[in-house]
């Protein structure tokens, strides 16, 4: 009987990574709780049954070890993908992802210094955190930059006011303008 359920469990192991493989790559829109569940269930069987072979033991044990480190793994992805870090299963990923950090509406750049500002530093902050920090980026040469771009937004749509988008694209740090609504 052991032998049968270490067998089981060795199965529905190897069905469980397959099903998980399938959710984190969007075939499936659900994460596999039942199978997990019942393959938790048979670990929690024999976690403190005796089993007095010594080779079933170490079967039921590494198959114990590598469902701990693949339940760690699985939950990290999870958690990557709640937080943005990872696109979630059936996104759209024939393009690259944004992930928007950051907008802010702005008429003139010159005279909005508190606001750029405040962008500037999480700008600073994001290509710190995506490991960009090579040559950083001075205030200055940052205002001088979305005046530009204002400049040339106003020119081509006639627009009053900007809207500054602070996102990453590739794991890169973009400040987009576009004319605001």
């Amino acid at each position: 009987m052991i032998e049968a359920d270490i067998s089981r469990l060795e199965t529905r192991l190897r069905e469980l990574k397959v099903q998980y493989d399938m959710f984190f790559n969007g075939a499936t829109q659900r994460e596999p709780f039942e199978l997990r569940s019942d393959v938790e269930r048979l670990i929690k069987r024999y976690s403190n049954a005796p089993i007095r072979k010594y080779a079933q033991r170490f079967h039921f044990n590494s198959l114990v070890s590598r469902f701990n480190s693949l339940s760690e793994l699985w939950a990290k992805t999870v958690r990557a993908m709640e937080e943005g870090d990872r696109p979630a299963p059936g996104a759209n990923e024939r393009g690259p992802t944004e992930k928007v950090l950051t907008t802010c509406r702005i008429h003139d750049p010159v005279q909005e210094q508190e606001l750029l500002r405040f962008l500037h530093s999480r700008f600073l902050e994001a290509r710190r955190k995506m490991g960009e920090d090579n040559g950083k980026v001075g205030f200055t040469d940052f205002v001088r930059g979305v005046a530009s771009q204002a400049k040339n937004l106003r020119k081509k749509s006639g627009c009053e006011e900007i809207e500054l988008r602070l996102i990453v694209v590739d794991r890169k740090v973009h400040l987009r303008a576009r004319p605001g609504r």
